[in-house]
């Protein structure tokens, strides 16, 4: 039969949605959450997790069955949607893959008037632009595309050529040269609404689909890279038909086939079924009930969840999702959307969530998405024991091991001790200059060090500094604040100084209450006067914002609870008002959310608080969020490697303590709790480079019990983990982070690769600076198993210490360190003279030397559209940037790259690359490219801002 379109899919599926069965074993049941809504219902989409952590809609169906040209991008932080390029040409059932170089391939699919397309496209996310491929050999739709190991993309099967029969034919897209080649035919007579997965060992199983006959077929086959070849692969067990299923690998190599629906719309006959590659054979697993035209997911626990789907016997639609363990062969139920849904897509984001997005519902397309938080509950150990202390401060420290601070214990100061993870071991961290401090700040420094400053010593408030050393495993005095104080904060700025601002000035009064702020400065070591804040206030919150500035907000003064905030410019040195808080409270936590959001949690407003708000820089607005379980306050929280927020323990209720964990996730704006095994108030946190939490010390039990520290693990997975082996090093401003390893695309892969299941095994790469500051997803610039590349890292990053983690299929790898340097003053001059000549899909561009000092490292030209590019050293004057399309007009930006920072020319005019009298690239007719004027430089400027291209020219 012919595929079905979405006004017939949509008589064809009742409006009903349907249980599961009595096959089922019973489970607890996960709570979907609805995300943020979106214009432009639609179906038979793609959904591409994008290497900055974003999902790429594009294309589908509307509910008149046309095809659609927009495309949206979904941000994993804050769940929003924003429009984002349209695509060249309207298309549904198409595929959009996630190439290596951090690129989407866009290919094939149905056309404005129902034919398949051969057209192609790719999409660069940093660019928010699509640029043009040779057309696919044959024009097709209902295909799948799978990203082989060395990168290229096997396109395979669909339906198209004469009388829009199944093919068999199959083609192979190679991103380095931007070209398609033949990858033979599929035995048997060709499949749509087929599966195809890549396996451990590198050949790609397709597993039934549609046939000529309008059937669902029983055909099996393989494709071995290595020899451009198929063979047959052994046919379902019993002559069984399936399409519209769906197949995913597991993560001891098999392939789970589960669903679809035989010949006609009917249920398949049989079980789901296991496909071992090394015995070529097939075994039942547990029963899922009918489903067909649903998704599959494969966790990070191992587990693989299948959500929405039609009910293939009835045709009603099912409300619920199942997970399969395929540890222990049984499928249990989850909980249910809020929408029954069939022919969506299902994303895996790097923490571990699961978007579903559009299909087709009781009433037609839909725009409204939802998301599972599927993870299993946080795994928690106990750690080596210490002695237990109160009001100690965590830090965690460029070597992976972390540093505990301060405190006390029934009035008697203890002395630091440090955690090292590898050996679950407690050492002593040298000797204070200060015999004990509490209530104090600790700042991890750009260059390794920790800044304690202030708090109540054994002689009452301290104005006193030190800072400890690491790798001497000692401390040194550094000269005193201004202001002796307690209960302040300590800001790490983007220069490297570190604000000390408020707090109180006497122990026990309210009227010493501060206003003033001071600045330490690292270099210089020394502290300088800062504005001082609009008012006084102490036990508040302090935020360094994505854009430099900091937000204080709340704490007590004098007169006391506030709600009021301010922000801090370091540059201008200059307090402005912002808007003030929905709640006046104080002893709260600020966490910056990698959306750059602040989530402002719990803490003291005239009772103990369990209410939660968010801050957002951009409209300078507060909007509330759903309580927590219980009231926190003088807790911690810590912003999880998942995106999550960890608010553990604090004071719940006169001197009681909470022994609770709540998790925040953004995404969802939803809250969940987990109990520990203690009860913990005025204790340290600090985020291990494994991703576990460390939670140590404070009031727990009777006086003097020794304190037993807890691990706690919030993302639980069977499955191993990336692995980073790069050594600690520093990094330059504008500069590309390149990291080595093991496990950065896993042997399994996030689903298979047909249209509705876009493969999730390509690493995405997460920056965090370490004292709380902002988080970054990078864009790539190539990827392999064992190698990542990014492009230049945002200019936006502060200088400081960061932890990269690299993702693959949602699990987070151990945390690699480095430092980002400050800009240092002074940067080259623009390369002079530019000219560019073109070739055959590529173009040189030449210059001369900037005048005047510093003198340049290195000279990157960057194409636009697309992004291409090349880097020399100096002092080398010319590059060639490759993997051009001939006949798209390009210009050429070239940047001067010094430590001091980066200096670009004005773009070149357009040049087109053509194709020359070889086979191979070579120079076509030189053409003069003038440089733009200045008019046109800043037109071309507002272009690029408008697209969302967000490149800085000249930085210091």
């Amino acid at each position: 039969m012919p595929s079905i379109p979405t006004t017939g899919l949509r008589r064809w599926l009742h409006a009903s949605a349907v249980s599961l069965g009595l096959l089922l074993a019973t489970a607890a049941q996960a709570q979907w959450s609805p995300g943020a809504d979106f214009s432009g219902a639609r179906t038979h989409h793609t959904a591409t997790l994008l290497p900055g952590g974003a999902v790429l809609l594009a294309g589908g169906q509307d509910a008149g069955g046309n095809a659609l040209a927009t495309t949206l991008r979904h941000d994993g932080g804050s769940g929003q949607w924003t429009a984002a390029a349209p695509l060249p040409q309207p298309r549904s059932s198409h595929t959009g893959t996630l190439l290596r170089n951090g690129t989407v391939l866009v290919a094939g699919g149905t056309s404005t008037t129902g034919g398949p397309l051969r057209t192609a496209y790719t999409y660069d996310p940093e660019d928010d632009a699509f640029t043009p491929v040779p057309d696919l050999a044959v024009a097709r739709r209902h295909h799948t595309a799978t990203v082989l190991r060395d990168g290229r993309v096997l396109v395979a099967g669909g339906e198209g050529g004469a009388g829009q029969a199944a093919l068999r034919s199959a083609e192979i897209y190679d991103p380095a040269s931007r070209t398609w080649s033949s990858a033979g035919q599929m035995p048997g007579l060709g499949a749509r609404h087929h599966t195809a997965t890549l396996l451990p060992n590198g050949r790609v199983l397709v597993v039934a689909g549609m046939d000529n006959g309008e059937a669902a077929t029983v055909n099996n086959a393989l494709y071995d890279p290595l020899s451009n070849s198929w063979s047959a692969a052994t046919p379902l067990p019993s002559g069984e038909q399936r399409m519209h299923h769906t197949a995913t690998l597991l993560p001891d190599g098999r392939v789970y086939v589960a669903g679809g629906e035989s010949a006609g719309g009917a249920p398949v006959p049989g079980l789901p079924f296991i496909y071992d590659p090394q015995a070529g054979t097939w075994t039942a697993a547990a029963g899922i009930g009918e489903r067909t035209r649903h998704s599959a997911t494969l966790l990070p626990d191992g587990r693989v969840l299948m959500v929405g789907g039609a009910h293939a016997g009835t045709g009603g639609l099912h409300l619920g999702a199942v997970y399969y363990n395929p540890a222990t062969n049984i499928a249990s139920l989850s909980g249910a959307m809020s929408q029954a849904r069939a022919s969506h897509t299902a994303t895996l984001l790097p923490g571990g969530r699961v978007l579903v997005v559009g299909g087709l519902g009781a009433s037609g397309p839909l725009s409204a998405p939802e998301t599972l938080w599927p993870a299993a509950a946080p795994a928690t150990r106990n750690l080596a024991t210490r002695p237990t202390v109160d009001h100690a401060v965590a830090t965690p420290l460029a070597d992976g091991t972390v540093l505990t601070a301060g405190g006390q214990r029934n009035g008697v100061g203890t002395p630091p001790l440090r955690y090292s993870p590898s050996a679950d071991a407690w050492t002593a961290a040298g000797t204070p200059v200060a015999p004990w401090r509490q209530q104090h700040t600790q700042t991890l420094l750009p260059s390794g060090r920790v800044l304690a400053a202030g708090g109540l010593g054994g002689s009452g408030v301290l104005a006193s500094a030190e800072l400890y050393d690491p790798g001497a495993n000692a401390w040194s005095a550094v000269p005193d604040l201004a202001q002796a104080r307690y209960y302040h904060t300590a800001t790490l700025l983007p220069g490297g100084g570190v604000l000390a601002a408020g707090g109180r000035g006497v122990e026990n009064d309210a009227a010493s209450t501060l206003a003033q702020a001071e600045v330490y400065q690292p270099a210089q070591n020394r502290w300088v006067a800062a504005a001082p804040m609009p008012a006084p206030r102490a036990f508040h919150s302090a935020t360094l914002l994505r854009d430099g500035r900091v937000l204080v907000a709340g704490g007590l003064s004098a007169s006391g609870q506030l709600a009021s905030a301010a922000l801090y410019d370091p540059v201008a040195n200059t307090w402005a008002g912002a808007a003030g808080m929905l709640q006046a409270r104080n002893g709260h936590t600020a966490t910056l959310l990698p959306d750059g959001r602040v989530l402002v949690a719990g803490g003291f407003g005239g009772s103990y608080l369990n209410s939660a708000e968010i801050y957002d820089p951009a409209t300078d607005t507060w909007g509330p969020v759903p309580t927590m379980s219980e009231a926190h306050a003088y807790h911690t929280a810590t912003l999880l490697p998942d995106g999550r927020v960890a608010v553990v323990g604090g004071w719940r209720s006169g001197v009681a303590a909470s022994a609770r964990m709540e998790l925040f996730d953004p995404l969802a704006g939803t809250w969940s709790f987990q109990t520990l095994p203690q009860t913990r108030r005025h204790h340290a946190v600090a985020l291990l480079d494994s991703g576990e939490l460390l939670v140590a010390g404070g009031y727990y039990g009777g006086v003097g019990q020794p304190d037993q520290p807890l691990a706690i693990q919030p993302q639980a997975t069977t499955r191993p983990r990336p692995v980073i082996g790069n050594a600690f090093t520093q990094i330059n401003h504008g500069s590309r982070l390149v990291l080595l390893g093991t496990g950065f695309t896993s042997d399994s892969e996030g689903s298979g690769g047909g249209t509705a299941q876009a493969a999730g095994n390509l690493p995405l790469v997460r920056l965090e600076r370490m004292d709380g500051g902002p988080v970054a997803w990078l864009d790539a610039q190539l990827s392999d198993a064992g190698s990542y590349e990014s492009r230049a890292l945002p200019t936006w990053l502060p200088a400081g210490l960061y932890q990269a983690r690299v993702f693959s299929n949602a699990i987070a790898s151990s945390a690699y360190v480095f430092e980002l340097r400050a800009p240092s003053p002074g940067a080259p001059g623009a390369p002079r003279n530019v000219t560019a000549t073109p070739g055959n899909a590529q173009v040189t561009v030449a210059w001369d030397h900037p005048a005047g000092v510093p003198q340049p490292a290195s000279y990157t030209v960057t194409a636009q559209p697309g992004g291409a590019s090349c880097t020399v050293q100096y002092p080398a004057t010319s590059c060639t940037v490759t993997g051009l399309t001939n006949g798209t007009a390009y210009t050429f930006t070239v940047t001067a790259n010094a430590e001091g920072g980066s200096t670009s020319a004005p773009p070149t005019g357009s040049v087109t690359p053509t194709a020359g009298p070889g086979p191979g690239p070579g120079p076509g007719p030189v053409q003069p490219v003038p440089t733009l004027s200045q008019w046109g430089v800043m037109l071309l400027a507002a272009m690029m801002l408008f697209a969302g291209v967000r490149r800085q020219a000249n930085h210091s």
